[in-house]
């Protein structure tokens, strides 16, 4: 036996409970016109007319014996209007036994028409309840199977139901979110897993390298000094290379401590940007220090700076704002005047080596993306309205 829908148990159960009272009132009314049909009737006037003929045949047996004619006149005429009262006593008697049946009748008539009214208000109560829930339902199981949300309704509703609604979708978002983070951080695990595997590997030779490159300095001719700056410059650029593979997937090491971002970045600017490049720091608001790591905010900020020199050609000018944000965070606003990145690069260059550089190695935005999100905040990048690419980094309070 198939178990019946929700729809169909709430129906029933509200038919029910508005059913009980339209039923407890009939049986209630009906035997009360029992009680009362039974004790107001004709008994009273049918003994009333049995004691008056009883006395009119007594009187009969003294008719004439002293007894004046108009009182015997008037006995007679009491008899006939006692017989009168006592046919149309009966005659009522059976109208009043009838009475009781039309008005139950008449009762039963009234509770079905106001059980038919509460079938069809149940109905519909059960309708605009039970449809909305086994939405909710429905919506859960999409969730669980991680299927897209149908879109909103635009016929209203219950309003309880459409935050629910609301809070089903953003949660559902939330899910997404965090899945892909949670497939994004794996990633990056298995990248920074063979980065530090490539950069182990990397480094073993290269200290030998530099070694005897440091040798032949003394004793090569001079004709050899040219090759040698180019085995020597190719050396530190690996070198490099294998820290950047270290980098990447590393978790900061030490114990957090508060940094003051303000500071942070007008040493980066000062130290950082050519002499012929303008910039431009501004504050707004009160900003408090963020916990954090010194030392890896302050390469991830050092690695940005350095893309907005290499894409204004050491040129131009650089703009750094940084303001409080509504819930206590801070937001970070990196300007720079060159090309911008195109809209379909803007996600791709945080992806552990993609680079459009011929001697980049891929990982220097991978590693800023991961260190920013090792502090709980984003980096996202887009162009500004007059030229040039914005970088956005948002912490949480």
């Amino acid at each position: 036996m198939s178990r019946l829908s929700f729809r169909a148990r709430l129906f029933i159960a509200l038919l029910v409970v508005s059913a009980l009272p339209v039923a407890v009132m009939t049986v209630g009314v009906v035997v009360a016109l029992e009680a009362v049909s039974n004790t107001v009737g004709g008994d009273a006037v049918e003994s009333v007319g049995r004691s008056a003929k009883a006395m009119y045949t007594s009187f009969k047996s003294i008719r004439g014996v002293g007894i004046p004619a108009e009182t015997q006149a008037a006995v007679d005429h009491h008899l006939v209007v006692v017989d009168s009262l006592v046919t149309k006593t009966r005659q009522m008697g059976g109208l009043g036994r009838l009475f009781p049946v039309w008005l139950r009748g008449a009762l039963i008539l009234v509770a079905l028409g106001l059980l038919a009214l509460a079938a069809g208000f149940v109905r519909t109560l059960s309708r605009q309840l039970a449809g909305p829930l086994d939405e909710i339902v429905d919506w859960t199981g999409r969730i669980r199977r991680r299927q897209p949300l149908p879109a909103d309704r635009s016929d209203g509703g219950i309003p309880e139901f459409a935050v629910l609604r609301g809070a089903l979708r953003d949660l559902a978002q939330g899910l997404d979110q965090a899945r892909v983070a949670e497939l994004e951080a794996e990633r990056l695990r298995a990248f920074g897993e063979v980065a530090r595997r490539v950069a182990h590997e990397m480094k073993n030779p290269l200290t030998p390298i530099r070694l005897a490159v440091s040798q032949l300095r003394r004793t090569a001719p001079p004709e050899m000094h040219e090759s040698l700056e180019v085995i020597a410059a190719e050396s530190a650029r690996l070198e490099a290379m294998a820290r950047e593979f270290a980098e990447l997937g590393r978790l900061p090491e030490g114990v957090s401590a508060p940094v003051d971002l303000f500071e942070l970045l007008d040493d980066l600017m000062r130290s950082t940007l050519p002499v012929a490049m303008d910039r431009q720091l501004d504050v707004t608001g009160e900003l408090r220090p963020i916990e954090g790591y010194y030392d890896p905010l302050r390469r991830a900020f050092s690695n940005l700076l350095r893309n907005a020199v290499e894409a204004c050609s050491g040129h131009g000018k650089v703009t750094v704002s940084l303001r409080r944000t509504a819930d206590g965070g801070q937001e970070i606003l990196l300007r720079d005047t060159g090309p911008g990145v195109p809209e379909e690069k803007r996600e791709l260059i945080f992806q552990p080596y993609y680079t459009d550089k011929g001697d980049g190695t891929g990982l220097g935005l991978a590693i800023v993306r991961q260190t920013i999100e090792q502090h709980h905040g984003t980096i996202t990048v887009a162009n500004s309205p007059g030229g040039g690419a914005t970088f956005l980094i948002r912490f949480a309070s």
